[in-house]
């Protein structure tokens, strides 16, 4: 067996045998790069020392990766000092009296998965420079073979995860280049992360300054074409070089101030080692981390290894995806999962294929849009977003962009309009040309908008239609291809038939536009305030209907103490069956309740959620929170309407006269009336989500009952796609349970992390880095904080900051405070003295329950949430949108203050 293999002769060696470090040299030795003269030891070497040894042996066989680390350092530590006794094997030694005993050699590690693109091993064992003789030679041999067990090493392998036992390591024996300077070349930047951009890092004498970080370095930014390069120069006071005094090793001299300053580089030699390490990349197709040292203006190159970690590359130019959950957040409240945000994409992709539909676009037209339409929602870290700039895309489409973009940015609450999508300038022949087309959608828009009471009307009536053929009770007698084809039945007859509410959404966004226009110009502070008090007492909308028939109930059980009692004292599953053998009334009563609003809840559209069809809780807990409450009604809000009206119509007559004011009675009033129809859809929308939600859970019911799932919910962890697939015969994976185990866990991480940004840019791919939290809030306390005013009212009262519903308890008379609410939130209003959005719009649910319930609200106070205390009395100005901290009165007195 030959234990001692030149540069030419290495090819013979297999991967195991000549390791990662070696196989490099010799690819970089094969191509004609410089490389000093180098010979390897195989791994066959030390694999005989340690077999031969019975004792070693042991040790090795007792290494597990399941060990506590401290126990695998006890086991290495031994492995080394058993090798540390033993003797090279002959036929080594003999080899090694072939090397010239005066030369100065570097003796380094090549272990069979070291320097490989998933694992460098940089730093993690010996290496021993300036080596001269036999024995030096043989000591440093022993040296490296000994730091493959060294604690620093096996604790790398288990962060990588490793192997501990099976570790085959060979030796390279190099000559020594005694270099004026050394160092490091990246051929992509390891700090920018750029692709086309180089960083070298260079200082005096040997690369070991470098690597074990004693001398400073200067370091040159070089792209990959031109000859330009930034540099940034550095006081190298010390070298690390040979130490002539002792004949090996190395010592770290002092240098002379003028030689400190200087650049360690010329630009010749900076473009020349550009050249040459993009070279290098470019044969291996993957970005290199190279050692290398200039003697007498020659350069030798000492090793190469691929980079295993860059990050994203943030000089890329790429387009910016922006997200933003403005009014998404309150139907996609927090964390949602797989299923959910599959389904809620597809909808909204068939939704806007459909709008570019009654807009006039062909087939063709919308086919090429399709990258827009499939992509209106992103999902960051569980989350759901709109992608603004989509949305921004499809409004291209429209006349008249600017006053489209306002009015939408208005409808959906941003915060920030975002103007990376601008309007096209279209010169007078273009314009000319495109009239046409325009006359055309502006005619097809009109008749949708003139024709939207039937559309209304047939949308309603389609849901009746899809409730009746759906037999909630029967579909456990249907098997998964039936389920399926029922998803499929609703998919067509109602998500594909969705030009109702398109149209609504139009006649808001443009109605709210114009009202909102003129209020701003007559009363640009307080134009908010006026809008939300013209909107109040929408005349019995849907959203609060729910929360009525709750206050009877409760008013019902009020006047029954023992009926009451009951309620109070008991918060078990099995409430309502109790209730049935106290009061048959009132049990039927709930049950009715559960019929008609079952479905309406907190998180309504996330079809995971647990309705009060599932589990009736909730509706008790609502109830216990007004029987505890003596101030629960619903506040009559018609006067302040009246009074609104007569302000805003006496002072527009003055100021514009009776045409201005006939037309602005116009749009009040369309606007009114497609709020109330948006409303009524939206709860059919809710109605018609739950129809789905049932089927999905029958299906996971289903396919548990088979073995495929290992419980009913954990359908909502596959996609609908997913799902779909494996009716199809196209899925990619069928062992689902690992998956749904793999995505459970992922997402239990979300919830505990902070919740990212309202608005955040992503860069390139979402898989890679990237910023999603907000800038940090500033530490000092803010006294006055500053929202949009939704119903008038100064109230001063304690805060109960709720961030889940889950967290609600006594609520009466108390400023309830959250980040957003969906109108599964509206049971919990009645009784409270205020309320504070964090995120909304005056358009929100929200904001128009409050209206409907004369509660004195706040929407759209960045950073709310952080900043209030729980307990803490707050004054707020329903009105103007002003919260101040710091009252006279103290924390904790309960009475709250209305003016």
């Amino acid at each position: 067996m030959n234990y001692l293999y030149s540069a030419a002769e290495a090819a013979t060696l297999d991967e195991q045998q000549l390791g990662g470090k070696a196989a490099n040299l010799l690819w970089l030795t094969a191509h004609g790069y410089p490389v000093p003269n180098w010979w390897v030891i195989p791994a066959s070497a030390m694999d005989e020392m340690l077999r031969c040894d019975a004792k070693a042996a042991q040790l090795i066989a007792q290494l597990s990766p399941l060990m506590p680390a401290d126990q695998v350092e006890t086991l290495a530590g031994k492995i080394s000092a058993r090798l540390a006794r033993l003797p090279l094997p002959e036929p080594l030694m003999q080899a090694l009296d072939a090397l010239d005993g005066e030369m100065l050699w570097a003796v380094r590690s090549s272990c069979s998965d070291e320097d490989a693109r998933q694992a460098s091993f940089a730093g993690q064992m010996d290496s021993f420079l300036f080596q001269r003789g036999k024995q030096q030679l043989v000591d440093a041999v022993k040296g490296v073979m000994m730091s493959t067990w060294s604690a620093r090493a096996m604790a790398y392998r288990l962060r990588k995860g490793l192997a501990l036992s099976a570790i085959h390591c060979s030796v390279i024996i190099q000559e020594m280049v005694e270099g004026e300077v050394s160092g490091v070349l990246f051929t992509a930047h390891p700090v920018s992360g750029s692709r086309r951009t180089m960083l070298i890092s260079a200082a005096w004498g040997s690369g070991e300054g470098i690597v074990s970080g004693q001398c400073s370095t200067d370091e040159f930014s070089v792209p990959l074409e031109g000859n330009s390069f930034t540099q940034s120069l550095s006081e190298k006071t010390t070298a690390v070089v040979f130490d002539r005094k002792r004949g090996n090793g190395t010592r770290e001299v002092e240098l002379a101030a003028d030689q400190a300053a200087a650049s360690s580089l010329t630009a010749a030699q900076i473009l020349a080692l550009r050249d040459m390490g993009a070279a290098i990349a470019r044969a291996l197709r993957a970005p290199q981390d190279i050692e290398w040292t200039l003697k007498d203006n020659h350069l030798y190159l000492l090793q190469t290894r691929p980079i295993t970690h860059l990050p994203k590359d943030s000089s890329c130019v790429s387009e910016t995806l922006i997200c933003d959950n403005a009014n998404i957040q309150e139907s996609y409240c927090g964390v949602t999962t797989p299923l959910t945000f599959s389904f809620a994409r597809a909808a909204y992709a068939t939704v806007y294929e459909q709008t570019l539909q009654l807009v006039g676009c062909s087939a063709r037209e919308r086919d090429q849009r399709r990258a827009i339409t499939d992509n209106m929602l992103s999902l960051v870290r569980g989350r759901v977003y709109y992608n603004i700039q989509n949305w921004y895309r499809a409004l291209l489409l429209l006349p008249s962009f600017r006053m489209n973009k306002r009015d939408m940015e208005a409808m959906m609450g941003l915060e920030e309009p975002v103007d990376t999508i601008r309007d096209k300038q279209l010169s007078t022949c273009e314009k000319v040309a495109a009239l046409p087309a325009m006359l055309k959608m502006g005619a097809r828009v009109g008749w949708a908008l003139f024709t939207l009471e039937p559309r209304i009307r047939d949308f309603l009536h389609n849901y009746t239609l899809a409730q009746s053929y759906i037999d909630r009770d029967a579909l456990h007698t249907l098997s998964p291809a039936e389920l399926i084809a029922r998803l499929k039945y609703l998919d067509q007859h109602l998500l594909a038939r969705w030009t109702a509410p398109i149209v609504n959404d139009f006649y808001v966004a443009r109605y709210n536009g114009n009202v909102q226009a003129l209020l701003r110009e007559l009363w640009p502070d307080e134009h908010q305030q006026m809008s939300g008090d013209l909107l109040a007492d929408e005349g019995q909308l849907i959203s609060t209907e729910p929360t009525r028939h709750l206050l009877a109930l409760s008013q019902y059980a009020r006047q029954r103490p023992q009926l009451a009692a009951l309620i109070q004292s008991d918060a078990s599953a099995h409430l309502l069956i109790r209730l049935k053998a106290l009061d048959q009334h009132f049990y039927q009563q709930c049950l009715d309740y559960i019929e008609r609003y079952g479905d309406r809840t907190i998180g309504e559209l996330k079809l995971e959620t647990i309705t009060l069809r599932q589990d009736p809780r909730f509706l008790f807990d609502v109830l216990r929170n007004y029987l505890n409450s003596e101030t629960v009604h619903a506040k009559p809000t018609g006067t302040l309407r009246a009074a609104a009206e007569e302000r805003v119509f006496s002072r527009l007559q003055q100021t514009r006269g009776k045409r201005a004011l006939a037309r602005f009675k116009r749009d009040l009033s369309r606007l009114r009336h497609a709020i109330h129809h948006r409303e009524t859809m939206r709860f059919t929308r809710t109605k018609m989500f739950a129809l789905y939600r049932d089927i999905y859970l029958q299906l996971g019911h289903q396919l548990a009952l088979e073995g495929v799932l290992e419980s009913d919910r954990d359908i909502f962890w596959l996609t609908r796609e997913e799902i779909y697939q494996g009716l199809e015969g196209t899925a990619v994976q069928t062992g689902l349970t690992t998956l749904i185990a793999q995505r459970r866990a992922e997402y239990a991480g979300y919830q505990q992390e902070e919740e990212p940004a309202n608005r955040l840019s992503l860069t390139q791919t979402l898989y890679q880095q990237q910023t999603l939290h907000a800038a940090p809030q500033p530490t000092a306390e803010i006294t006055q904080l500053q929202g949009t005013g939704c119903y008038p009212g100064m109230v001063e009262a304690p805060v109960s900051l709720v961030l889940s519903p889950e967290e609600a308890a006594r609520l009466d008379g108390t400023i309830l405070c959250t980040v957003r609410t969906d109108p599964g939130w509206a049971p919990l209003f009645p009784g409270l003295s205020g309320l504070i959005v964090e995120r909304g719009s005056t358009l929100s649910h929200s904001a128009i329950v409050a209206r409907e319930m004369g509660i004195p609200a706040i929407v759209g106070v960045p950073g709310v949430t952080r900043q209030l205390q729980q307990g803490e009395v707050i004054r707020m100005d329903g009105a103007s949108g002003q919260i101040t901290r710091g009252t006279e009165r103290g924390r904790g007195e309960n009475e709250p203050t209305v003016d």
